[in-house]
């Protein structure tokens, strides 16, 4: 019989983000790159 119980828990969700986000800064730092310059160099200029 099929479980009825379909939903993802919670923590899932957070460590997906966790690890999606984690990887996304990884290569931006490995191709040498900044978090911080992409965002506030469009707004003050």
């Amino acid at each position: 019989m099929a479980e009825t119980n379909s939903r993802v828990p919670f923590w899932w969700l957070v460590v997906f983000l966790l690890l999606a986000l984690g990887a996304g800064a990884a290569a931006i730092f490995t191709v040498g790159g900044s978090l911080i310059a992409g965002i506030a160099l469009p707004i003050l200029a």
